[in-house]
């Protein structure tokens, strides 16, 4: 098995597959040791099963299948699934999938590769769609475990934030409907090749409703509210939910919130509230 932690490896290897780590995708890879076994030993427990998303030159991978029942990985990038059928020959419960995890059904993929049975996912998530992977797993109805994902220093601060933060917003509200976030630890830039521009963090949720609400009833006060971030709730109601002002007064004296309150003023047991007052007269 090759020393993935060396950058001269990970060099040899990019050299030999004609690659280069493709901003785009946000291909940083991890390069120290001790970080990759944290990640592993938070993600899954021994004998679990596990999906990465976004599997890279593999390292995490290594980690995950030492400790995993299997390890089914998702990656995107074609050169990089040449790579790993080299980096993960000969790890038997390691299966690589080439595709898009946005378009992935993780349902379908439990009963495919895990027989239905509870996984957990793990994943250095890109900035650029950090909240897609997040709502995409916790919106999937599959049989997910837990959720622990790498992230931009600032994004796991704005995912945990609480009402009245200056980094609360939509995002926050949306994933606390299954859950609190929480930081396990920091992530620091050198621990990358090529280093990123940033710190990051690892985060942990697992995904569980916390309310008897829908989902879709639940996201769609909270985007409502929060579409103009400066404005009242009255006003959001009013513009974004499309409601008449007999209707907002009547739901938000049911619901106790001051009329004048702002969408980051909201606890997510508000969000919750309002949305089944509003959504049951819809």
């Amino acid at each position: 098995m090759e020393e993935l932690y060396s950058p001269k490896v990970i060099s040899e290897l990019l050299k030999k597959y004609q690659l280069a780590p493709l901003k785009k995708l946000g291909q940083n890879f991890l390069r120290d040791e001790n970080i990759v076994n944290k990640i592993a030993q938070a993600a899954v427990q021994p004998g679990e099963n596990a999906l990465e998303i976004g599997p890279g030159l593999g390292v995490l991978t290594q980690a995950l299948a030492r400790r995993a029942k299997k390890v089914v990985a998702v990656e995107i990038d074609k050169g990089m699934v040449q790579v790993l059928s080299q980096t993960l020959d000969g790890l038997e419960n390691t299966q690589v999938l080439w595709q898009d995890f946005l378009k992935a059904d993780l349902q379908e993929i439990a009963r495919e590769h895990f027989g239905s049975e509870p996984f957990a996912v793990v994943g250095n998530l890109p900035y650029y769609i950090t909240s897609k992977c997040l709502l995409a797993v916790l919106e999937a109805q599959a049989p997910v475990l837990r959720f622990t994902a790498m992230v931009q220093k600032e994004v796991a601060e704005r995912l945990m934030a609480g009402p009245g933060d200056a980094n609360y917003g939509a995002i926050t509200a949306s994933v606390a409907y299954y859950g609190r976030v929480r930081q396990m630890f920091q992530v620091s830039r050198s621990c990358f090749l090529p280093a990123p521009d940033v710190d990051s963090a690892v985060i942990g949720i697992e995904p569980r409703a916390q309310f008897d609400v829908p989902r879709e009833d639940y996201t769609r006060i909270v985007r409502g509210l929060f579409a103009q971030r400066r404005k009242t709730l009255q006003n959001n109601m009013k513009n974004s939910l499309q409601m008449k002002n007999e209707q907002i007064q009547l739901a938000l004296e049911e619901a106790q919130i001051p009329a004048n309150s702002r969408a980051e003023n909201l606890s997510p047991e508000d969000f919750a509230k309002l949305a089944k007052i509003i959504c049951k007269n819809k």
